[in-house]
């Protein structure tokens, strides 16, 4: 009995004393928590909040059935005034909420008239009116308009945006739970990574909203209509083509020839200054002869050094009398 009751005693004084250390070490990993939550966390939330923000905005785009289009436009307006016409755009762009991005006006000169361009932006719900409203400026011709569809891009914006901002705000709210320098330090360099990927983010979807809402337009303001230029076909065009295409080459000899007359009037010159030195030259060794020295040339073998045909020839014509 006193055995059993030593026995049951030691097993009762172990097992109090495993509750205790269990009760002190629960105690020290809640504190070792609260001092590494900042570097742990931190790596979590961007993992957990993209998707969540995701969500929600997604199904609140789907459900809305909301679309965001983005419009750009081109147009040509013909007036007699181009000029006056640049300024009566601005003023109406500018009456009905938009504004002008780019404007430029071109007076007449000699072999060109004066004509002007402004582009201009324009609430996207009062794109029609403005291209109607120009009617009454001058006549629109060649009306182009473009629509893009950016849904897509701006949902996925604003998920980022949305994800970012909460793991922004769970940092903050770790930041304050650090227990150590080096947790703090660690927090707030990846809050600022954070917050720096968030102002990005925002600075596109602000650029986005901006070309949703406000459509821009390009207006190309002149004089005269540009004059359509119909070139007949079969036989007709084919000479038509067969002759420009002549022309064409004409001109293109004409412009290899003006380049190469300078060159060749330069090779004509030395040419004739070159055959000139060589006709002198031949000259002056033909005319090189004994003649030349004073002496004149012997009749016969046994003529002397200073003999002459002059001198010999009365001896001669001595003996024919004789005889």
């Amino acid at each position: 009995m006193r055995t059993s009751s030593r026995t049951s005693g030691v097993l009762g004084t172990a097992l109090l004393a495993v509750l205790l250390l269990a009760g002190c070490t629960g105690s020290g990993s809640d504190e070792s928590f609260s001092a590494s939550a900042g570097a742990d966390s931190a790596a979590d939330v961007a993992a957990e909040a993209p998707a969540e923000a995701a969500g929600i905005r997604l199904d609140g785009a789907v459900e809305g059935d909301l679309r965001e289009v983005i419009t750009t436009g081109s147009l040509t307006l013909v007036t007699d005034e181009p000029r006056a016409a640049v300024q009566a755009i601005a003023e109406l762009v500018e009456s009905s909420g938009g504004r002008v991005e780019s404007r430029s006006e071109h007076s007449a000169q000699d072999g060109s008239d004066a004509s002007g361009q402004i582009t201009v932006r324009v609430p996207a719900a009062q794109v029609t009116a403005t291209v109607d409203a120009l009617d009454g400026v001058g006549e629109v011709q060649d009306v182009s308009l473009d629509a893009e569809d950016v849904t897509a891009t701006a949902i996925d914006l604003d998920a980022r945006v949305q994800a970012l901002g909460t793991s922004v705000a769970r940092l903050e709210a770790l930041m304050g739970q650090a227990a150590t320098t080096a947790d703090l330090l660690a927090a707030e360099k990846e809050l600022t990574a954070r917050q720096a990927e968030l102002e990005s983010l925002q600075s596109q979807r602000a650029s986005l909203t901006d070309r949703v809402d406000m459509s821009t337009l390009h207006v190309q303001v002149v004089a005269e209509a540009p004059a359509a230029t119909i070139r007949p076909a079969g036989f007709l065009g084919g000479l038509d083509r067969g002759w420009s295409a002549l022309l064409k080459t004409i001109d293109g000899l004409v412009v290899v020839l003006g380049v190469l007359l300078p060159w060749i009037a330069v090779a004509a010159l030395v040419a004739l200054v070159v055959r000139i030195v060589v006709r002198r030259t031949r000259r002056r060794r033909a005319g090189g002869s004994p003649t030349d020295t004073g002496r004149a040339p012997l009749s016969g073998p046994d003529a002397g050094p200073g003999d002459s045909p002059h001198e010999s020839k009365p001896l001669v014509e001595a003996g024919d009398r004789r005889g």
